[in-house]
């Protein structure tokens, strides 16, 4: 518990945080008349889209980003709902809010008390591990952390919240146009401090992210069960039990922007899910102004989870593709009986061409065709480690017994949650997505003809595709357990006779909804979650400890204390010189000076920050590099002993960075452990440079590819 106390003074951040993404997206989506619980679950994903939408605005008419700013963009979109509003008040009598009724009958406070409750148990599962285990100021040792701390650290110098331009500072010395998705950063810079950007970052992605997933969940619960109120309970518990996601791609990976994205995702499978079957019902036929309403805030939430990552465009596609062809079959069916079938016909090939022609496009991307072409990794050898893992979300172990014992476990209840969704028509399209995902998993695992070549769009990173799995199996695995809770029971919902308890085998019938039906419900979450929290441990939590020590980034306390205390030891828009991963890297992040790379990699395009990682050791020689030392402002050099970072050495890669002569031309500023901070005199007076910030100057390199 060494690290509450911290985690405690992050409070006003967490609470500042949950307000900006959920405040906006709901005073948008009440304006709009979307039902309240749908309204929650979505919000996140409708505040992204303003985010996203807003920054790109913002930026091409020069207007910086920042909370006023922000401000003034959700009460533009709000001021247009309120014109759809009024429109819509003019255009019929359909007065039922956007995604209609969810059911007839009300939830009574004591359902309310136990969804509450289920969740609170579902968040703190995964925040818990996390107070303990994590420093929220210190700096992640991952690599994508590095890079979105700066990506931070960017949008609060520059102003520019736009995926066209907000990460183009992240690359070196040269500023060149990046498309780079920027929402994350841009949502974390709204509210933090000058100086707070790490602890900033953790809440946002260590506590924020469960809570948008595992609400989403349990409106995606109840969306897809109405009147099966266990479900909308169950769904965030059986969630929060698996270690792909959130824990493992937030803390144990660092990949920010992607987690925000897929946390997103089960609150606009919820939204999606009440327009279809409002479509459906033909409520939306008998009102064309609702109908425009539902898909534009449809959109709208799509914009957000696409702008947070626009990668993750891909998955709902896929895992999505069964039930937009039925959707796409039953909307010809319906026009076959209205229209004339020559304007069918033509419809038919018109859309499938237009269909044909997108996909097409899309395939030939080069971006697509690099992820489609990347070498099959996938063998047949530990047939059984694999299969487990894939339906189980994990691999847990080498033991064949344990495996298949854990196969059992889960199969089980997913087999029985499959048989179940099969039957019911609001939730055999997550039976559908269920299967697709599968497919990518074992197109990962083994060399299966186009689905291996498939997965490369995902990286073909099996745990990218378990990440996503978890919103689809614990929707599974729910309506097992909850059937094996309740037993039968008809209900009434719209008008007509709806399942309150699903269909189940009849050999299960006698058992069903009787104590031992229920206590071996309880069991199973129980095994659930503390199976989840024992993977995690070594998974997810040890790898975000605090990483001090001389094979570390950051090689000591003192250490750290030297990069907080720069504003103290470097003048004013001070630039130093040194490897990312001699922990200088962090130092835009901890205090306000300024670093030349902020990120592991370098890029070739880089060709005067390049020039100095050759070269910089030559400086008494080598005239270029003080040319480019005074053009830069670039006034200090960091130096520490180089680290082997993922199997490479840093002073094989980065030579110009180590091993320099700073017995003369150098003055020492400070050092810590093995880390010295230099000021670099022997170039002369260099002057920081007052616009660091400014692209225009930094756009043209002064050596040439041949120089460098």
């Amino acid at each position: 518990m060494a690290y509450l106390q911290a985690w405690m003074s992050t409070v006003p951040l967490l609470v500042a945080l949950l307000v900006v993404l959920y405040l906006p997206g709901l005073l948008v989506l009440r304006a709009a008349d979307v039902r309240r619980n749908l309204s929650i679950g979505v919000a996140p994903a409708v505040t992204c889209g303003l985010v996203g939408v807003g920054g790109i605005v913002l930026d091409l008419l020069g207007v910086p980003w920042n909370l006023g700013s922000f401000l003034a963009t959700t009460l533009a979109a709000c001021g247009l709902v309120l014109g759809y509003r009024a429109v819509l008040r003019r255009s019929g009598r359909d007065h039922l809010p956007i995604g209609g009724e969810i059911a007839t009958t009300r939830w009574t406070a004591r359902q309310r008390l136990v969804v509450i409750a289920a969740l609170v148990v579902a968040v703190l599962f995964h925040w818990v591990p996390i107070l303990i285990a994590v420093d929220p100021y210190f700096p992640s040792a991952l690599s994508d952390p590095m890079f979105h701390y700066n990506g931070i650290n960017a949008v609060m110098n520059t102003g520019n919240a736009s995926i066209f331009g907000a990460m183009d500072w992240n690359y070196g010395l040269r500023v060149l146009d990046v498309i780079y998705p920027s929402v994350w950063h841009a949502l974390a810079a709204l509210v933090a401090p000058s100086t707070g950007v790490v602890g900033v970052a953790h809440v946002l992605s260590y506590l924020v992210t469960p809570v948008i997933f595992l609400v989403g969940m349990a409106c995606l619960g109840a969306e897809v069960f109405p009147l099966r109120r266990l479900m909308t309970a169950l769904t965030p518990l059986v969630a929060a039990g698996f270690v792909a996601f959130p824990d493992y791609m937030t803390v144990g990976k660092g990949f920010w922007p992607n987690a925000l994205a897929l946390a997103l995702f089960p609150g606009l499978l919820a939204l999606a899910v009440a327009v279809v079957l409002d479509i459906a019902r033909g409520r939306l036929d008998r009102n064309a102004v609702r109908y425009g309403g539902s898909i534009m805030i449809l959109l709208a939430g799509t914009a957000g989870l696409v702008l947070a990552h626009p990668t993750f465009v891909f998955t709902p596609l896929w895992v999505g593709a069964p039930a937009i062809l039925v959707l796409l079959v039953r909307l010809l069916q319906r026009l076959w009986q209205v229209w004339p079938r020559g304007r069918v016909l033509a419809l038919s090939v018109v859309s499938a061409s237009v269909l044909a022609a997108l996909l097409v496009a899309v395939g030939m991307h080069p971006q697509v065709q690099a992820a489609l072409s990347r070498p099959v990794s996938g063998e047949w050898e530990d047939l059984v480690a694999r299969l487990s893992s894939t339906i189980m979300l994990w691999p847990a172990s080498r033991d064949v017994l344990v495996l298949l014992a854990l196969a059992t476990f889960y199969g089980s209840v997913t087999l029985l949650g499959a048989l179940v969704a099969a039957r019911d028509h609001r939730a055999r399209w997550a039976l559908a997505a269920w299967i697709m995902q599968t497919l990518l998993i074992l197109g990962t695992y083994f060399p299966l003809p186009l689905l291996s070549s498939i997965s490369g769009i995902w990286y073909s990173d099996v745990y990218r595709l378990f990440a996503v799995q978890v919103v689809f199996l614990p929707l599974l695995m729910s309506i097992a357990l909850g059937a094996l809770w309740s037993g039968l029971r008809t209900g009434e919902m719209d008008g007509g006779t709806a399942v309150d308890r699903p269909w189940i085998p009849a050999p299960l019938h006698r058992l069903a909804g009787r104590g031992p039906a229920r206590a071996g419900v309880a069991v199973f979450v129980i095994i659930h979650l503390a199976l989840g929290a024992y993977l995690s441990q070594f998974s997810a939590y040890a790898p975000a400890a605090p990483s001090i020590g001389e094979r570390e980034i950051i090689g000591s306390e003192e250490e750290l204390e030297l990069l907080r205390d720069l504003d103290d030891l470097v003048p004013e828009g001070s630039v130093i010189l040194g490897d990312s991963l001699s922990g200088v890297g962090y130092a835009p992040a901890v205090s306000d000076a300024n670093s030349v790379f902020t990120q592991v990699s370098v890029r070739s395009l880089d060709l005067d920050g390049n020039y100095l990682t050759e070269n910089f050791a030559n400086i008494h020689e080598d005239p270029t590099v003080c040319s480019l030392i005074r053009h830069y402002g670039i006034t200090h050099y960091y130096q520490d002993d180089p680290l082997q970072y993922e199997g490479e050495q840093r002073q094989l890669e980065l030579p110009g960075l180590y091993d320099v002569d700073t017995s003369t031309g150098f003055t020492e500023v400070a050092s810590a452990g093995d880390a010295t901070l230099w000021s670099i005199d022997v170039c002369g007076e260099v002057e920081p440079r007052t616009d660091w910030w400014d692209e225009e100057w930094r756009a043209d390199a002064v050596v040439d590819g041949d120089t460098g």
